[in-house]
Formats: structure tokens, C-alpha cells, sequence
């Protein structure tokens, strides 16, 4: 049998590569272009926005505090949405105050969310990204690294016509999984001290609600149960027609009409990094997605009408691989709204793990604001290495908080002003001063009070 040799076929240097394109990734490049790096984004999709765009995940969360009076997460997140806005595919937070249709009739958590479309997204990131400078580099999969005395020099991609190579002086995964940190030989965890992860859900769109009616239906029914309609999809788990463990109506309206759903869930959970099992749950799931629509359509009246648009091309995960960093940001640190110095973030994002129904998953709560240090983005072993969005350094619970798309924008803008420092200092990333840092996030708008 001959043996297959891959060798590289294009060489690219730049002073930072972003690995990832959703939120936190399209937030770290801009920043880190903005402040005169040479940077290249790499993101194995063909589009920008990860989960918020082939995930169909939306709305973006609150940007506000507990309260839902003072706006928190700013800088870099509050341009993006009024470039959205502009072109007509979101709308602002200002205008959604909680308990309608565009916070899916919630109001505990949901005050200024920020409805959008996908679409939109897509085309205002790569605008944001090319006149800030960065690269994308689109089909592009991280396959490997050389690291070196606790050191990253190159990183390998795959591409449809073989391996190109990537070397860099600072490096940012923003994939999601900390691949690049696994890659690299940084420590890695996953899950919690027994391995449970949260459920993975796959997002899908309908239009045709009665939204009139189904305005009056909340306004008629204060009660959780009812609003919900809890006990018509309990029923539904209990005869089989329902076809998971969600336990109420998830369901949000967007710019355009059309509603964005969040009830199909990998009750029985999904190994996110194994190939086999991801494709398996992501054609177990759309098959989910179709029982819920008809169950939506035949049992809640004013979705009667209701007509199927998509799914995601992607599932959500909502958990994955983390890097360990300099520190652990941990459920305590988020419920004592522990204070820290180095806070390049201030986040009020409640504590939500998702579950399969009858487990038993004790959280803590968060009953205030609290603050994401930059320690926590930083790798304790690769002192050229930082990570932003959902492979941060945090434990289960503080990751149930920072896991949506605010925070990680936020974390994201901190890494890419990080990484440029570094490259202008010919310094680690250990050594950036972070009030250096803290200083470029409020003059880019930022919030650290």
C-alpha cells in the first residue's frame, strides 16, 4: 500500500493568528488588527460567527447589568450591533425591555437582548474585519502546531488542497473547543470532575405565528406552567409525541418575523470532539427538530399556521474542551461577585446549565454583577497563547454564565488588544500590563466598573 506524505504547500506569517471565527474570534481580530497587528483568522466554515450564524443561535443575550438599567458589555459588541442595525438585520437592546415576543417572553435575565439576523451578521463581521486589515483564511481546519519551550512558532492547517502553515508571534483560540491549546501541548480539561457536560441543541426557524395571539396567551398567563405551556409538553414527553427533555416553549422573534427555536436537546449527550458521535447527534437531532415542529404546530394554537424555514447547519454545543489558565475562574468567584483588579470584562449573565429533565444538577446563582479576569484568558503553560469565548479558563458554573455570545465578544476584544500589546512590547502575554489593556478597552467604550 503506498504511503501518503503531506507536506506543506503554503507558508503565511503574520503577529497573530485568531483559530475560530464566531463572536469571540471575529472580536480578537479586529481588535488586535486595530492596534497595527498583522493578523490572520482562520475558521473551518465558510463564514463568519460560529453558532450565532451555521448555529442559528439567537438572540444575543442581555448586555446589561442585574438590574437590566446599566448597559456592561460595550466597546467592540455595542459597534457590531449598530452596524447591524444599520442594514436593517437587528434590533437595538434599547428597544427590548423583556417579556415580549423578542425575549421569548422571559424578563428575568432577558432585559436587552438583541435580536438579529444571521445573514446580516455574516456580511457586517467580514466588513469589520477586512477594514480593520485581518486576513480570512475560510476552509481552513487546525490539524497541529510546533511548540516549543512553552512556546507556539507555527500552527498547520488543512485546506482542500493540502496543508498550509501558520507562523505567528501570539496565538488565539477562539475555536470554541480549545483545539489550538490541545494542540499545542497546553493543559486542557473538559466537563467537570465527574464529566458531565450540558446538553447540545440544534436551532431551528419558523415563521407563520399568530403573534397576536400568542401575545395575549402570556399576558393571560403569568404563571410559569401556563405561559410556558409546560404542562402540554410534559404530556407530550409522557405519550411520546414530545420527543426530549425541554420542559417549556423556547421561542424567539427576530427582525424579520420569523421565530428562531431552542427546544431539540441531546438528552443523553454527545462526545462534541468525536466525528462519529457529532454526526450522529446532528442527524438524530434534525429528525428531533421536525417531531417538535409538528408537536408546536398540532398542540399550541397559535402556532397553528406556523411553516418550517431551517435548521442550523451546526449543532449548538453549549460545553466543551476548556484551556487552564493562569486562573481558574471559578461558580464562586461569579455568586460572591468576586472582585478582581485585572477585570477586562463585567458580566451579569445568569448561571444556566442545561440538563436532561431529571437529573439533579446543583448551580450556584448569580444574584449580581462580577468580573472575568484576564488571567482567565491567558494559558498558565504557553506564554504566547490566549483564549477567548467558550474555551476560557472557568468551571462549569462560571462557564454556564460566560458561555453566550456578549461575554465572549467582550473576552474576545480583551485578547486581540492582549496579543497586539505583546507583539509591540516583543513581550509574552504574561507579561502585558493590564492596565494597559483596561485602558484601550475604555477607550474603545468599554465598561470595568
Amino acid at each position: 500500500m503506498e504511503q501518503i506524505t503531506l507536506s506543506v504547500r503554503k507558508t503565511y506569517d503574520c503577529d497573530v493568528l485568531v483559530v475560530g471565527g464566531g463572536v469571540a474570534g471575529i472580536s480578537a481580530a479586529v481588535n488586535a488588527a486595530r492596534e497595527g497587528a498583522r493578523v490572520i483568522l482562520c475558521e473551518s466554515g465558510g463564514c463568519l460567527g460560529g453558532t450565532a450564524t451555521k448555529g442559528l443561535v439567537g438572540p444575543f443575550m442581555t448586555c446589561y447589568d442585574k438590574a437590566g438599567k446599566t448597559q456592561i458589555i460595550r466597546g467592540f459588541f455595542e459597534e457590531l450591533v449598530e452596524r447591524m442595525i444599520k442594514e436593517g438585520g437587528a434590533i437595538s437592546y434599547r428597544e427590548c425591555p423583556g417579556s415580549d415576543s423578542r425575549a421569548g417572553y422571559r424578563h428575568k435575565g432577558h432585559i436587552g437582548v438583541t435580536p438579529f439576523l444571521p445573514e446580516t451578521l455574516k456580511r457586517v463581521a467580514e466588513s469589520m474585519c477586512l477594514e480593520a486589515g485581518v486576513k480570512l483564511l475560510y476552509h481552513s481546519m487546525l490539524i497541529g502546531c510546533d511548540t516549543a519551550d512553552g512556546r507556539i512558532g507555527q500552527a498547520y492547517l488543512a485546506t482542500q488542497e493540502g496543508i498550509d502553515a501558520v507562523t505567528a508571534k501570539v496565538f488565539i483560540d477562539a475555536s470554541g473547543s480549545a483545539s489550538l491549546a490541545h494542540k499545542a501541548g497546553a493543559e486542557t480539561f473538559r466537563g467537570d470532575e465527574n464529566g458531565f457536560l450540558q446538553t447540545a441543541s440544534l436551532f431551528f426557524v419558523i415563521d407563520g405565528v399568530h403573534k397576536d395571539e400568542l401575545d395575549a396567551y402570556m399576558k393571560a398567563h403569568p404563571d410559569m406552567r401556563g405561559r410556558f405551556y409546560m404542562d402540554i409538553i410534559e404530556d407530550g414527553r409522557k405519550n411520546g409525541t414530545f420527543p426530549c427533555g425541554t420542559q417549556k416553549l423556547r421561542i424567539y422573534e427576530r427582525p424579520d418575523g420569523s421565530w428562531v427555536v431552542n427546544m431539540a436537546q441531546t438528552d443523553k449527550g454527545v462526545n462534541e470532539l468525536d466525528t462519529e458521535a457529532l454526526t450522529c447527534a446532528e442527524i438524530d437531532q434534525r429528525a428531533q427538530v421536525m417531531q417538535i415542529f409538528h408537536f408546536l404546530k398540532s398542540n399550541l394554537p397559535p402556532l397553528r399556521d406556523i411553516r418550517f424555514v431551517e435548521s442550523a447547519a451546526d449543532l449548538g454545543v453549549r460545553e466543551s474542551r476548556r484551556m487552564r489558565g493562569k486562573t481558574l475562574l471559578t461558580g464562586e468567584d461569579v455568586a460572591n461577585s468576586r472582585y478582581y483588579d485585572e477585570r477586562i470584562a463585567v458580566c451579569a449573565n445568569s448561571i444556566d446549565i442545561h440538563q436532561a429533565v431529571g437529573v439533579d444538577y446543583v448551580a450556584y446563582t448569580a444574584d449580581q454583577n462580577y468580573y472575568i479576569p484576564l488571567s482567565a484568558l491567558v494559558s498558565k503553560d504557553i506564554n504566547n497563547l490566549l483564549a477567548a469565548g467558550k474555551c476560557l479558563s472557568a468551571d462549569k458554573y462560571a462557564h454556564a454564565a460566560i458561555r453566550v455570545m456578549p461575554p465572549c465578544f467582550a473576552m474576545g476584544e480583551a485578547a486581540g488588544i492582549t496579543a497586539a500589546l505583546a507583539v509591540k512590547k516583543n513581550a509574552t502575554v504574561w507579561e502585558v500590563p493590564v492596565t494597559e489593556v483596561q485602558e484601550k478597552i475604555l477607550a474603545h467604550g468599554g465598561y470595568l466598573e
